[in-house]
């Protein structure tokens, strides 16, 4: 399924190189903004995916099949600054993340241990990180992140239920219209050990258009309606992982991950300044969903997972810096 996220890659690329030898062939010059597209620093987000059937393998457990009807996870961020100086910022941000599934048994899966227990339970991540930013010349800058999050189906810490990470980045802007970096991913989450490189690219194409990479997980399109409304076009890998206790299954704590590919258009309108509202629709392709023991991959996997593909529907508010600090 990788292959359909380079696709989409592609598709944004090739739609970019179309659009922007239009405008070029206009002489549409590129206009300084002085209200850019704001970062978001606080957030309650309902993330919907719908009807979608899955089947399950397992040599110890048999096989089934069952439809999800509901699959959804409700996002809240909350950060604030701590340091705000002319070539440094140090903030904070915290993270609650609550995940609920209803299932549909008509199709059966009703004594299937494993989907009993995700529809009685709801799954929780809990945590922070913090943000180190410094410039270290008028184009150049380093970013550091560290955090520490709990992802479970229940409030218990260790090992096993636990997510540490560490990144840093460095950035270039190499003019005006474009910024280049990349760096490099630590983490160490439900005793699974996580290292990957990561590139950043953002380009301005013309005063409404930009194209924002952030690989091997995001590329997306955005075009500038007006200071107050963006409209953006994106392919994303998104997932989750959760640390489960289920006596059906296992007497032991496990792992149950998922990861998908998002496609879809995402509409975004300011209410007041600050206060912005959020839309996003498409569907999901599925990479990976699995249940095994802490550390293990997918070939080791205790019981394989196959959800089908499903659409997506995602609502939210958020809270971005005033327009003042950019003035």
């Amino acid at each position: 399924m990788a292959k359909y996220f380079w696709l989409m890659c592609l598709m944004v690329i090739k739609t970019i190189i179309l659009f922007g030898q239009n405008l070029e062939e206009d002489n549409v010059e590129l206009e300084a903004d002085i209200i850019p597209y704001r970062p978001r620093i606080a957030e309650i987000t309902f993330n919907n995916l719908y009807d979608y059937k899955m089947s399950s393998t397992s040599e110890n457990m048999g096989e089934a099949e069952t439809e999800i009807e509901r699959d959804t996870q409700m996002k809240i961020r909350l950060g604030a600054p701590i340091i705000m100086k002319e070539k440094t910022m140090f903030g904070v941000q915290l993270k609650y993340d609550r995940h609920s599934f209803l299932l549909d048994y008509d199709n059966g899966g009703q004594d299937y241990g494993l989907y009993n227990h995700i529809e009685r339970q709801k799954f929780t991540s809990l945590g922070g990180r913090f943000l180190l930013r410094r410039d270290l010349a008028e184009n150049k800058n380093v970013t550091i992140i560290a955090g520490a999050e709990l992802k479970s189906d229940g409030i218990k810490w260790t090992n096993k239920s636990a997510k540490y990470y560490l990144m840093g980045s460095y950035e270039v802007a190499l003019n005006e219209r474009t910024k280049i970096g990349g760096g490099l991913a630590l983490a160490y989450t439900l005793s699974a050990p996580q290292i990957y490189p990561f590139f950043s690219y953002e380009h301005k194409i013309n005063k409404n258009w930009t194209l924002d990479l952030y690989l091997p997980k995001t590329a997306a399109l955005r075009y500038k309606v007006s200071n107050k409304f963006y409209i953006t076009g994106s392919a994303e890998v998104k997932g989750w992982r959760y640390a489960i206790r289920n006596t059906d299954v296992s007497d032991e704590v496990l792992t149950l991950r998922k990861s998908d590919i998002y496609a879809g258009l995402s509409l975004e309108h300011e209410i007041h300044d600050w206060l912005w509202l959020g839309f996003d629709a498409g569907f999901t392709f599925n990479l990976r969903n699995y249940l095994a023991e802490p550390g293990d991959r997918r070939r080791d996997a205790l019981i394989e997972l196959n959800p089908q593909n499903a659409p997506f529907a995602r609502f939210g508010l958020f809270i971005v810096p005033p327009r003042r600090f950019y003035k």
